[in-house]
């Protein structure tokens, strides 16, 4: 009997260890860099009238009839870090997002988007050459 009870306890001790395991193995996991998600920030409130956005593979496409992101809202959406490209019907960028969680774009673009080494992406043409107000 004591060896059937020993037994029983070593094989208690394993299935705590296991699971133990698991639950250290899923928290390194989660802590991957690449796996971390980040809060950025989409501000394109200068863009009037509003007009609706995406990112693919993140949010709707610009197709979609629900669900729809619009420039009249602040939205901010969790990204994993990096390569995106922020589209309307008129006006496209691609930006990446480092594992610090900043964003970054072409220099190219500066006239229209601000944010660069921030969590904020602020907007600010309706088209490529058209800056709206002072930067």
């Amino acid at each position: 009997m004591k060896k059937f009870a020993g037994a029983i306890v070593s094989a208690m001790a394993i299935w705590i260890g296991a699971a133990d395991w698991a639950v250290a193995a899923e928290q390194a996991q989660s802590k991957h860099p690449l796996a971390q998600e980040h809060p950025i920030e989409f501000d394109a409130k200068a863009l009037l009238p509003p007009t609706y956005w995406t990112i693919p593979g993140v949010t709707e496409p610009l197709q979609s009839v629900r669900d729809r992101l619009t420039t009249d809202k602040v939205t901010t959406l969790k990204l994993r870090p990096g390569r995106y490209m922020y589209m309307t019907t008129t006006f496209a960028f691609e930006f990446t997002v480092n594992l610090d969680g900043a964003v970054s774009y072409s220099k190219l673009v500066d006239h229209c988007v601000g944010g660069r080494g921030t969590a904020k992406v602020v907007v600010k043409c309706r088209q490529m050459g058209q800056a709206m107000g002072p930067d």
